[in-house]
């Protein structure tokens, strides 16, 4: 079911991530930010890799100033060696710049409705989110939801977006 989804929506999502303006950028760690480069100006900052039952779950946030920059940033997320976010089953994001907010649930239904739910009661402006999901084959229920939440505050909570005491109680969260 997934692969006919991905082969449906290829042709819908082709033009964002076009091959034409691909570079090649080096991500030191996935758990440290990525270096600013022409493409993209800003930090990268990554959660670790999550897996549950077989599903691999990895989230990227950012600064974006403007919801045109979103185009650009997807495209430098797919140009990037050793993620293979180009095998990824599901790429959802929300984002909130200028006043504006949007999102897409990446084929994860009601994903990206999280996601944007996220970013607006933490109170993130100017900053995108993207978690990307490899199916395992295993049907997660519920618990996708809560592994696509977690790595996304992880992320924001790396680049510093989270405000400090959503920061502290993710800190408090993960001692337990």
């Amino acid at each position: 079911m997934p692969l006919r989804c991905v082969s449906y929506l290829r042709p819908l999502i082709q033009p964002i991530w076009s091959t034409s303006a691909r570079q090649t950028h080096a991500i030191r760690s996935v758990t440290t930010s990525g270096p600013p480069n022409a493409n993209w100006p800003h930090k990268l900052h990554n959660s670790a890799r999550l897996t549950d039952r077989k599903s691999i779950f990895l989230a990227q946030a950012s600064m974006l100033p403007h919801p045109d920059q979103l185009p650009p940033f997807l495209e430098y997320l797919r140009a990037l060696p050793r993620t293979n976010v180009k095998r990824a089953t599901h790429c959802m994001y929300a984002y909130r710049a200028a006043g504006v907010a949007g999102q897409s649930d990446g084929g994860e239904g009601g994903s990206g409705d999280r996601l944007a739910r996220l970013l607006r009661l933490s109170g993130c402006e100017d900053v995108v989110v993207v978690v990307w999901r490899w199916y395992g084959g295993v049907k997660l229920g519920a618990d996708r939801w809560k592994r696509i939440s977690e790595v996304a505050k992880e992320a924001l909570n790396d680049g510093g977006f989270l405000p400090k005491q959503d920061q502290e109680l993710n800190k408090a969260r993960k001692k337990r």
